[in-house]
């Protein structure tokens, strides 16, 4: 995915550990699923602190693939995943998430290649010497499949090759994939060396997607003409093209603003039902939750492609909400638990009191697990507005509250906050710092509760 070697600084490797997927779990998986949400991961520390992919299943976002890399085949013999050794164990921790998320159903593969140039073209031109690193890298870590990131010269005999020995050593149920970029699977520009249409009519039984980079100027999802550009040419079905995207601005240039995204998504699942779904590039600091809550974006994505219903349940969702004087009559309480945080500027709760607050009455006492809040760059606002201070409370008789939550200096356009165990009917958000500079208007575009 124009993967980069090393992702800032930061980035750092897989580690020691064995993960096996329960044969439960594989007996259930089909090679034409659609609607996937597929999660790469590569940063796994940021400034010297490990981040746990494990967040995207605590949190039952619907993700479906968690893609892990970058693997590196060098020519010195050895084997990396991004500049270290996959055995480092100071990465134990993350082979044991990655196995806890296959527990529950996710599917770890590795993604091969990317940016950094050599894997390929060694794959191609001393199988022999170089594919065996790559089984047993597979065979280690109990990988459920590859994503095969082509971005050097690679001959169609190498790729064919390629495939046939992965498919003839870990059987019809390993999945392979591929990372083209978007233009190559409509005929325009292409990394890869080989012809993908090629490639899908002599391999494609093996192969069971593609995950098309739409981003870094080779495609957009601004829009859906792009993937319906794929699809008219009758070469790759609906189900095994997956739209890749950037997930924050800072990752590449194409980056798609939420709303837009999710309403592409939504407009190509209703024209394509067996749609192959989304892929983000990457996992550590996508937006809206940014690096305190990257796991959000692939709840959102799932919803996009369930009609807004995928995810867990929210219980604010249209209940009854009171709140401090509305700026208008359009942008009542009642605006922030509407599940909407796209209808544009009016979608939103709005207030100039001089005590801003919000409370939402869940109808009866629940046990909660934690409360989300869209602030201003959610619904599309500038994010000089997201609200800066405010404390999140419950209650179980709207009289007596408890302090859950206190934030002092937000910038994220959406934030989380735990509540795990906590019983209450009532929520409460208070805000004491409106925006990030003077505007004293708040503005809250959504408010969820989770069980």
């Amino acid at each position: 995915m124009l993967r980069r070697a090393m992702i800032m600084a930061a980035a750092a490797v897989l580690g020691a550990g064995v993960v096996t997927a329960p044969a439960e779990a594989a007996q259930t998986r089909t090679a034409a699923d659609t609607k996937r949400v597929v999660v790469y991961y590569q940063t796994q520390y940021l400034n010297n602190v490990y981040v746990s992919p494990k967040p995207l299943v605590d949190n039952n976002t619907g993700v479906t693939d968690v893609l892990v890399g970058a693997i590196h085949l060098n020519s010195d013999g050895s084997t990396h995943v991004n500049d270290h050794p996959p055995s480092d164990p100071r990465y134990t921790q993350m082979w044991a998430d990655l196995a806890a998320m296959q527990a529950r159903g996710v599917r770890v593969s590795a993604f091969v290649g990317g940016a950094a140039q050599g894997t390929f073209q060694r794959l191609d031109t001393d199988f022999a010497t170089y594919y065996p690193k790559l089984k047993n890298l597979v065979t280690t870590y109990g990988l459920d499949g590859l994503d095969l990131d082509v971005e050097e010269n690679m001959s169609q005999a190498g790729i064919n090759r390629l495939i046939d020995q992965l498919t003839t050593d870990f059987g019809t149920d390993f999945v392979i994939t591929l990372a083209p970029v978007a233009t190559a699977l409509s005929g325009g520009g292409n990394l890869s060396g080989f012809n993908y249409e090629t490639l899908e009519r002599e391999r494609g039984a093996k192969i069971d997607w593609y995950n098309a980079q739409f981003y870094c100027g080779w495609g957009s999802m601004a829009s859906t003409t792009g993937y319906d550009n794929i699809i008219n040419r009758g070469v790759f079905p609906p189900h095994k093209v997956v739209t890749g995207v950037v997930t924050n601005s800072a990752n590449c240039g194409g980056y798609v603003p939420l709303p837009t995204l999710k309403n592409t998504l939504a407009q190509l699942v209703a024209k394509y039902p067996t749609f192959g779904g989304v892929d983000g590039w990457e996992y550590f600091n996508s937006d809206p939750g940014g690096t305190a809550a990257p796991w959000q974006w692939a709840r959102e994505m799932t919803s996009a492609m369930s009609g807004g219903a995928g995810g867990p349940a929210n219980l604010a969702l249209n209940k009854a909400a009171t709140g401090s004087a509305a700026c208008t009559s359009t942008e009542g309480p009642a605006k922030a638990v509407n599940g909407s945080v796209s209808g544009g500027t009016a979608d939103k709760f709005c207030t100039l009191a001089a005590s801003k607050w919000l409370r939402v009455d869940l109808g009866s006492a629940q046990t909660l697990g934690s409360v989300e809040i869209s602030h201003a760059a959610a619904g599309g606002e500038s994010a000089a507005y997201n609200t800066r201070a405010f404390t999140v409370q419950t209650s179980g008789d709207g009289s007596t509250w408890t302090t859950r939550a206190t934030v002092t200096a937000n910038t994220a356009a959406v934030t989380t906050h735990a509540l795990s165990g906590v019983s209450a009917r009532y929520v409460r958000l208070n805000i004491t710092t409106p925006t990030q500079g003077a505007d004293p208007a708040a503005r809250i575009y959504e408010l969820k509760v989770f069980a």
